[in-house]
């Protein structure tokens, strides 16, 4: 009787704990829960975001060509700063519709080229968006030309008007800016002759789409890539910690000083991807990652921790503390570099995901 009694509250206790994980419990979301959510909770958003933001930034350019004056120069200077948030953050979905339209090429290549851009304005002005479109190199347009003209000292005097070609150029550039943002949008969203919206692609919620597997290393490729291009090919180049010696070249940013501000936003959107979004449903690879190793979790997440304080303890533009401030610059490399390689071994090999050069060089699985 008694034993008899033990197994029938041994039985009530784990009926009560099924129904306790049904009605209250945290399951391990699946990877398509996971993608799912980050793509209807921060990709798109965040692409919208941007498209909007870049709606602004061209108001504003039209509003100081319409006006120049130090208030509206400023204006225009902020929104560009205020593009650029989302812009960034978003590099850690730079995947699809922004890689098969070739969008950075368009929208934000990292170097520019003034003496280029100076010739060209000299002798054949691009007057149209057709212009800037298809006969400008990368290096003449986008957010780095607009940061060009905007941000030079000159700027209150050469920007004279709607008529000027400077002007007229400068308003071109944020047309197209805009529309390539939004065009990438639509993309995701509702497809421009597509049979599907790339977010129901992505996320095996279409009639055609990627594999679930492949999505999620598509998307965990993109994050190794990004990270590889911000610690080896510019903080080292431009740290010197090559054999050439330091080139600040390959260090994105004019006189508009958005290298860190830059930077900071790049690592929060891989925290983006890898947390996910701060709601109830809100799951990200972390939750795919510590259903593995809760160690490796622990340990991206420190890791993403560490490199934004050491990124928020650099106290001045990332160019001036290369030489003021060395230190610093080194504390943001290691702690990125700590990042880099939690993210290149250990979740990779956890995952499963094969990356090699071919796999991130920017093409897009579709």
């Amino acid at each position: 009787m008694k034993t008899k009694l033990v197994r029938l509250i041994g039985l009530g206790v784990l009926i009560a704990l099924a129904i306790a994980c049904n009605q209250g419990g945290e399951a391990t979301p699946s990877e398509e829960e996971v993608l799912i959510s980050l793509t209807d909770l921060i990709i798109v958003p965040g692409y919208e975001s941007v498209a909007a933001e870049t709606g602004d930034l061209r108001a504003a350019l039209d509003t100081l060509c319409a006006d120049p004056s130090e208030g509206t120069l400023g204006a225009a200077q902020q929104a560009w700063r205020d593009t650029r948030v989302p812009w960034m953050r978003s590099e850690a979905t730079w995947m699809g519709p922004v890689m098969d339209r070739r969008s950075l090429g368009i929208m934000d290549w990292p170097l520019v080229e003034p003496e280029r851009i100076e010739n060209m304005l000299e002798n054949t002005p691009a007057t149209t968006a057709d212009d800037i479109r298809y006969t400008l190199s990368s290096t003449q347009r986008g957010m780095g030309a607009i940061e060009y003209l905007i941000f030079a000292d000159d700027a209150p005097d050469t920007l004279s008007g709607p008529n000027s070609t400077r002007c007229v150029f400068l308003m071109s550039l944020g047309e197209v800016v805009h529309v390539e943002a939004a065009a990438v949008t639509e993309e995701w969203t509702t497809g421009i002759e597509r049979d599907t919206p790339y977010k129901d692609f992505f996320t095996d919620r279409g009639s055609t789409s990627l594999l679930t597997g492949q999505a999620v290393a598509e998307l965990v490729r993109t994050q190794v890539f990004l990270i590889r291009t911000i610690v080896d090919m510019r903080l080292a180049a431009a740290m010197g910690l090559r054999p050439d010696g330091p080139d600040l070249e390959l260090l994105p940013g004019g006189k508009g000083e958005h290298a860190l501000e830059d930077l900071r936003n790049q690592v929060l959107g891989m925290r983006d991807m890898y947390v996910g979004h701060d709601s109830e449903q809100g799951y990200g690879i972390s939750d795919i990652v510590r259903e593995l190793s809760v160690e490796t979790d622990d340990r991206m997440k420190q890791n993403f921790d560490a490199a934004l304080a050491a990124i928020d303890g650099v106290d001045v533009p990332l160019r001036r503390a290369l030489s003021e401030r060395p230190e610093q610059v080194r504390e943001v490399y290691d702690r990125l570099s700590d990042l880099q390689q939690t993210l290149s071994t250990e979740v990779v090999s956890l995952l499963g995901v094969s990356v090699g050069f071919s796999d991130t060089d920017g093409d897009s699985l579709r």
